[in-house]
């Protein structure tokens, strides 16, 4: 007999679950209405349904992307505007400039040159094209409200995205075509020989210690450009490397 009551509540506890689940749907449209809201969080709503950040770790040194072009994104204009949520790439604008600028050819060195960086939402292409690349970004999900060009995720920036893929520690120095250009130019009338076994040296090597020893001050005439301040520099054949004595680190590397 008390088997039968059981089976009996079961039953009718089955048929209700679905009346109640109805129910509490009802009482809480949120799922439907704003996709992405968390309650009694205090997260912002991004108006839509989470999505995985990207998972960008550091290749292979020999994999990592080339120094010029970290140098170019490091070096693209930043206004501080943060993104009013748009589709990807049209959040700060900052990064279809930086984009189309790559499309036209133009890096940032190049602009820098001729003395008019790259305008954010331009590139130097013409209206129509960036009607049609405006149209095409704008089909892809919203960026984070309020993120700028620092904070973008990788998932909406291909400048975050190339950093992302490179240790920060390898990351250039914010230096133009000129300033690189300045510092080869004084290191190399310097006619101390160079340094020997400074092939295998890259931006975030070690100098062994029994290369710390050519590390030498930087030329007076280099002193005002920003960056270098408390830097050495070790001389090789074909190449200038920026040291951190302190630490023995290098920097960067400047080549023509």
């Amino acid at each position: 007999m008390k088997g039968r009551i059981r089976i009996a509540a079961a039953a009718a506890l089955a048929t209700a679950s679905p009346i109640f689940v109805a129910a509490a749907h009802a009482a809480d449209p949120s799922a439907d209405t704003q996709p992405g809201f968390v309650p009694d969080t205090g997260q912002i709503n991004p108006g839509h349904a989470a999505q995985p950040w990207s998972n960008a770790p550091a290749l292979p040194q020999s994999q990592q992307p080339a120094q010029e072009d970290a140098r170019a994104a490091l070096m693209v204009p930043d206004n501080g505007a943060p993104s009013a949520g748009q589709g990807a790439g049209q959040g700060t604008g900052q990064e279809t400039g930086q984009e189309t600028a790559q499309g036209a050819g133009q890096t940032a060195d190049q602009a820098a040159a001729q003395g008019t960086p790259p305008a954010p939402n331009s590139g130097g292409q013409s209206g129509s094209a960036s009607a049609s690349n405006g149209a095409a970004t704008s089909a892809g999900p919203p960026e984070p409200i309020g993120a700028t060009i620092q904070t973008m995720p990788a998932k909406f920036s291909q400048r975050n995205d190339l950093l992302d893929h490179m240790p920060v520690m390898a990351w250039p120095l914010p230096l133009n075509a000129q300033q690189r250009q300045q510092i080869y130019q004084a290191v190399m009338a310097d006619k101390s020989p160079p340094a020997a076994d400074t092939a295998k040296l890259k931006p975030a090597s070690s100098l062994p210690f029994e290369q710390r020893g050519d590390m030498h001050p930087l030329p007076e005439s280099l002193t005002a450009i920003d960056g270098l301040q408390g830097l050495k520099y070790v001389k090789a054949k074909d190449k200038v490397l920026l040291v951190r004595p302190s630490t023995a680190i290098v920097v960067d590397e400047v080549t023509m």
